[in-house]
């Protein structure tokens, strides 16, 4: 059954939704974490996200996933695509854990992040309010460039 992405996670303060979807704004470590941390929240009695940390530079971000130590090179590239690899590179750990992460824009002005289990992620593969991770071709392509896919 598919999850109600226009009502599910947790949305993001205003400004994210203009820093990533509508202008080139920043996305980078400290925002990686800022994201982390409402998603270790959803986790909670699904797995543990814990010891999330940006590096000074604001380049690399930093967590354990159920114990292990994960890193992830973020603000690199423009907003949108630094989200985009930021999402896939975290579904990449993700799926250890059965789940995905999503970002999604149900409604204009609004950002939301979601987490799904995996056996829900074929549902919304080509949902038109999914921006990251963007795995597919189309008009509403979040980044180009991806190729990495999942589900």
């Amino acid at each position: 059954m598919a999850v109600d992405l226009a009502n599910a996670g947790f949305a993001f303060e205003a400004d994210w939704y203009w820093r990533i979807v509508e202008s080139d704004g920043t996305f980078g470590a400290n925002a990686a974490c800022t994201c982390l941390i409402q998603l270790s929240k959803l986790a909670q009695g699904r797995f543990v996200l814990d010891e999330i940390t940006a590096d000074p530079d604001d380049r690399i971000v930093r967590f354990r996933l159920d114990g292990a130590p994960i890193a992830i090179e973020v603000g690199v590239w423009c907003a949108r695509t630094s989200a985009d690899h930021f999402v896939i590179d975290l579904n990449w750990h993700l799926r250890r854990v059965g789940h995905a992460f999503m970002l999604v824009v149900p409604r204009r002005y609004e950002l939301r992040g979601v987490l799904v289990p995996c056996s829900a992620l074929a549902d919304h593969w080509h949902d038109p309010v999914v921006i990251a991770p963007s795995h597919r071709v189309g008009r509403r392509r979040f980044a180009s460039g991806t190729t990495r896919t999942y589900g």
